[in-house]
């Protein structure tokens, strides 16, 4: 008989296929051998489970026997449960629950059965037929299962929409998730290298450290961490982009308005980054490559128990790399720790606490990038190699994140979760650029540089709250969630003066200026509560149809303020406080078949904008507006391939539009525009084709319109956003005597995008539409050692992923190379 330990490493390794496989929340934990006894023997245990769809009854039955129930999603997907109330046993109830769905319940090890077809008392298996023993599935109740091993370009469920656990096809939005696996294969180190390969998702480069993301035409400002999301500005939204992707498991990306859990919000996307988890088995591995310009990078992964039953585990990432770049004389070096612990406090309830440290160091670091106008209105075109940085700039960043998460699981199958954060993230940076004023053709005169020093530390904190579960209401099963959070941020940032200085022959800059004395002056602070509370709930009026009505209610308070250091005086520059601020939610799925499903949802939009500032430095008003999207999902080959199509339809009131740049400051000028509004398709499928072929692809058109302006000259609106855009991801392992050998690649298009300035006459910066490839391949030398070369811009493109920052542009990478080893313990 296995010892207790055995039993509980069996378990954890049963534990990991559950939500590919039924689609079902049941509790997975070690018994002890008392607990075990009884219900091996048929002891009567107490049941309240509700008549509905048989999955939910399944999950209420194994949450209250903690018994593991097992089979394939089409068997159980559309099947109708009469429940089971009383003091029964095991064996007996599990009968009276599957009664009139035509399945049964078949013994399958201690406390665990196996569902199948019930067959008739006749029946046998046929001439040369072999009857071969259940495989068993068992699900961990506290989260949705990692894509970590599954070699999927796809995931099972995703919780950051609704945080209902619900499939792709069950959630009434658009979802895509990058999977491990996909970071792996393309090579995916950076957070805007991992969201360039989503569906819709453009990367804009404001300069050397910046980037700004972009879904359907709006910039993505909403993160969140496991789930959870964070009062993060534009300005620390910098910090969290340079993360490394070592430490993540998969990125969740929403895209379209998701008030319901972020309160205040852009309509672009949310964008979910959930970290690697404790295993209870012991994993390793370590990974080192060398690539263009210099680059190395390590990294090492770490996971296991603790104890000897794997109730207490834990898990250390770290990843180092130093980098040059392409760009002259310019460098950035990046450090990164996770460490998480994980602990049982008992069957039902686990918990964890952990750390998230970033840290880059960045010289020949530029603020705005390399002008985009002679002075006859022009287009520049210069070598993509020039730095328009002195080489005294340098920009450095830190982040840390400590926090903390308890779940626990109710015996009817409500779940509650738990959650906290202490966010500290700061920035220390110095910049020289010449890249402003106005730059004669002939003589490379009338371009300034602009000196400036800029840190920032920022310091957030977070509680969230979530409780959801089944009820039942007319004979059916339903599920309910409610949630609260709480987050505040203060944000220190010392004033400097600033230089700008007159650039003699830019046709001749090598960055060696002069660096200028810049004085503090002034210290500016700001800060930030939100508070929030949203309910939801998925009603199953048939079991074709899901309903999803919920709202939010928000309060939201900004004092922003400066202090001059010379007189001590204090200035309010501003000051917003949103009280009652409810956003409605609403979605509807309904499937027409066990694979189609037709969906629409709707919600409102309420964004603060602390960041933006009119000439005058005040904050815009806060963005208003309307979502809305309809579409079709499938789940094909079982599930492992997801499929969808969505038309979209957002409305905008007070969007930040930039005008200008503030000379002395640095800082950019916008207007609340009216009126703007965005709307196209997208499409999208992800996951394996066939085992050993994992494809990502997806198409989105999108046009945007702005509204009138009353004495104001704009251009038109999210010009630097492509109309059309493609994305492709590909791997596929070779078969026969070349199956260690996996080969694939990436390509993405867009079609032509221009900023236009604004002025007396209008000049316009055009990118044509551009074609990057990539190529990878990887060895399996053995079980332990595999070997991979990714290739970047295959075709060595010229381009401009980022135009219009400060009237500026920054080329991407040419082509580049990346070669690595990998060893598993």
């Amino acid at each position: 008989m296995p010892s207790t330990v055995a039993r509980a490493v069996q378990a954890a390794v049963i534990t990991m296929g559950v939500s590919a496989m039924m689609g079902l929340a049941v509790p997975a934990h070690a018994q002890t051998a008392a607990e075990q006894a009884p219900a091996a023997a048929g002891a009567a245990q107490p049941l309240q489970v509700p008549a509905g769809p048989l999955p939910a009854a399944l999950v209420a039955f194994a949450s209250q026997t903690g018994v593991s129930v097992s089979g394939p999603p089409e068997l159980v997907s559309a099947a109708q449960s009469p429940g089971v109330r009383g003091q029964l046993p095991v064996a007996q109830a599990l009968q009276l629950l599957l009664a009139g769905t035509g399945l049964e319940a078949v013994p399958a090890g201690d406390r665990s059965y196996v569902l199948r077809k019930r067959a008739a008392a006749s029946q046998g298996p046929a001439a040369g037929e072999m009857v071969l023993a259940p495989v068993v599935v068992q699900a961990q109740a506290d989260r949705v299962a990692a894509s970590e091993h599954t070699g999927s370009y796809t995931a099972a469920e995703s919780s950051t929409a609704t945080r209902m656990g619900l499939s792709l096809r069950e959630t009434p939005q658009s979802v895509t998730v990058i999977t491990r696996q996909q970071m792996d294969d393309q090579g995916l180190s950076s957070l805007p290298e991992i969201l360039d390969k989503v569906t819709g998702i453009t990367v804009g480069r404001n300069d050397s450290e910046r980037a700004t993301f972009y879904s359907r035409g709006f910039a993505v400002e909403n993160f969140q961490f496991d789930g959870m999301p964070n009062t993060m500005n534009s300005a620390n939204q910098y910090t969290t982009s340079l993360a490394d992707s070592a430490i993540y498991d998969r990125v969740e990306v929403v895209k379209g308005a998701t008030g319901l859990l972020i309160g205040a919000g852009n309509p672009g996307a949310v964008v979910n980054l959930v970290r690697k988890r404790p295993t209870k088995e012991f994993q390793a591995s370590l990974e080192g490559g060398v690539g263009s310009w210099s680059k190395q990078r390590g990294v090492a992964d770490v996971s296991g128990p603790l104890n000897a039953d794997g109730s207490l585990r834990a898990r250390v990432v770290a990843a180092a790399q130093n980098a040059d770049s392409h760009v002259d004389y310019y460098s950035r070096d990046t450090r990164n720790f996770y460490g998480i612990v994980e602990a049982d406090l008992a069957p039902r309830t686990t918990a964890a606490l952990g750390i998230d440290y970033m840290q880059t160091r960045a010289d020949g670091a530029s603020y705005g990038h390399l002008p985009l106008f002679f002075s006859d209105g022009r287009q520049t075109h210069f070598p993509t190699s020039l730095n328009p940085a002195a080489r005294w700039s340098y920009w450095n960043n830190d982040s840390t994140n400590l926090f903390a998460d308890l779940k626990h699981v109710f015996d009817n199958g409500w779940k509650l979760e738990l959650a906290g954060s202490h966010l500290r993230q700061s920035r220390d940076v110095k910049v020289g650029v010449a890249a402003y004023g106005s730059l004669d053709k002939e003589t490379g005169l009338g371009l300034n540089m602009l000196s400036a020093k800029i840190p920032t530390t920022s310091t957030t904190d977070s509680l969230n709250a979530v409780l959801s579960g089944p009820f039942e209401l007319l004979g059916r099963s339903h599920e309910l969630t409610l949630g609260a959070g709480w987050s505040r941020e203060r944000r220190g940032a010392p004033g400097y003066t600033t230089s700008y200085d007159a650039v003699d022959n830019y046709f001749d800059w090598h960055g060696n200026a002069p660096e200028p004395q810049l004085d503090l002056v002034s210290d500016r602070d700001t800060r930030v509560t939100e508070k929030g509370a949203f309910a939801a709930v998925r009603l199953r009026p048939t079991d074709a149809l899901s309903v999803i009505l919920g709202a939010r209610l928000s309060w939201y308070r900004l004092v922003d303020g400066e202090t001059d250091l010379a007189t001590s005086a204090y200035t309010l520059n501003d000051r917003l406080k949103v009280n009652h601020k409810v956003i409605p939610y609403a979605g509807v799925v309904y499937d027409f078949s066990k694979q189609w499903s037709a969906y629409a949802s709707y919600t409102d939009i309420f964004n603060p904008q602390t960041y933006y500032k009119d000439a005058g430095g005040a904050a815009l008003p806060p963005l208003t507006g309307k979502s809305q999207e309809i579409g079709i999902k499938g789940a094909l080959l079982d599930g492992k391939l997801n499929t969808s199509i969505a038309l979209f339809h957002t409305q905008q009131n007070n969007a930040a539009q930039y005008v200008d740049s503030n000379p002395a400051t640095g800082e950019e000028i916008y207007i609340a525009a009216k009126g703007v509004k965005s709307r196209g398709v997208e499409m999208e499928v992800s996951g394996q084709v066939t085992p050993a072929w994992n494809v990502y692809a997806g198409y989105t058109y999108r046009e945007s319109t702005l509204g009138y302006q009353p004495d104001v000259i704009l251009s038109a609106v999210n010009t630097n956003q492509p109309k059309h855009l493609v994305k492709l991801s590909t791997s596929y392992r070779l078969p026969g005597q070349w199956n260690p050998v996996t080969v694939g690649g990436s390509l993405s298009w867009q079609s032509e995008t221009y900023y236009q300035q604004v002025g007396d006459t209008q000049w316009r910066a055009t990118q044509p539409a551009y074609t990057l490839l990539g190529l990878m391949a990887r060895w399996e030398v053995d079980s332990h050692l595999s070997v991979a070369l990714n290739l970047s811009n295959v075709l060595n493109k010229t381009y401009m992923p980022g135009m219009g920052s400060y009237g500026t542009g920054v080329y991407g990478d040419p082509r580049s190379y990346y070669l690595s080893a990998r060893y598993k313990f």
